[in-house]
């Protein structure tokens, strides 16, 4: 019965959440199915921590920048259901392998904060690094670049990442180890943890992420269409946006979990 709770107010958020332009029809699917199995290992618990990484991405992203070209990004506005599963999937499948296998709950407890960790991380960084008074700095060729393009960073960038990692470890501690002698060691963990997942991210970005350029106005964008149809300079066609925040968590689950094998 407090399934069938829960799997209606999941329904009702991603209802309300389409009313209010933060999903489209196919990321509120996307959502629920991450929702649903997010109670079915994590439990209630679990959600709490999600709307703590998604409420947060949402007041930070009506933080409007003058600096900042929308049309660098791939996307922008709401959320699709490639958006929802590559910041949530991660963490809604650490979440059912807990269901599948209660006797490996702790690791996928681990994966599922981690991933989230790892998420926050590289939202607040992307949707508070735009407000950098500076540009941010190409993460290999360390040139300037205009805020959004994929792979720089910047002083102010960091600092969000560690806090928006901050957070959702703050949050998973105060959730599930506040009352272990273990509780201070995974707060530094799962902040250490999602900042490092957030550089996995910017270095995927500036390697293999496709850029692309627009031939009319010569602009340097993740679309492929801008004036016209746009010409691939870097990178892969097949690694977007959402396939780099993909291994971004994947990158934050997995090396939370290499942590409780150590200190566990």
């Amino acid at each position: 019965m407090m399934l069938l709770f829960w799997f209606v107010i999941i329904g009702l958020i991603c209802v309300l959440l389409v009313r209010a332009n933060k999903l489209t029809r196919s990321g509120a699917i996307a959502a629920y199915f991450v929702g649903l199995f997010t109670v079915l290992g994590v439990g209630s618990n679990g959600l709490l921590l999600f709307l703590l990484f998604f409420g947060s991405s949402i007041v930070w992203s009506r933080l409007k920048d003058a600096n900042r070209d929308e049309a660098i990004v791939e996307k922008s506005g709401a959320r699709d259901a490639a958006q929802v599963i590559a910041n949530g999937g991660v963490a809604a499948f650490c979440s059912f392998l807990m269901f599948v296998f209660p006797t490996f709950a702790l690791v996928g407890l681990v994966g599922f904060v981690g991933s989230l960790a790892a998420a926050t991380a590289d939202t607040w960084s992307s949707e508070l690094g735009k407000f950098s008074k500076d540009k941010p700095v190409h993460l290999f060729t360390r040139k300037r670049v205009d805020a959004g393009v994929s792979g720089a960073v910047s002083s102010l960038g960091l600092a969000a990442a560690i806090a928006g990692s901050f957070i959702i470890a703050a949050g998973a501690v105060f959730l599930w180890w506040n009352l272990t002698g273990s509780s201070h060691m995974w707060l530094l963990l799962f902040t250490v943890i999602g900042f490092i997942a957030h550089l996995v991210d910017s270095a995927l970005g500036a390697s293999v992420q496709s850029l692309y350029q627009c031939p009319s106005c010569g602009l340097m964008t993740e679309k492929t269409f801008h004036c016209q149809k746009t010409t691939r300079v870097k990178g892969f066609s097949f690694v977007t946006n959402d396939v780099v925040n993909l291994c971004c968590t994947g990158a934050g689950a997995l090396l939370s979990i290499v942590a409780l094998q150590f200190f566990g």
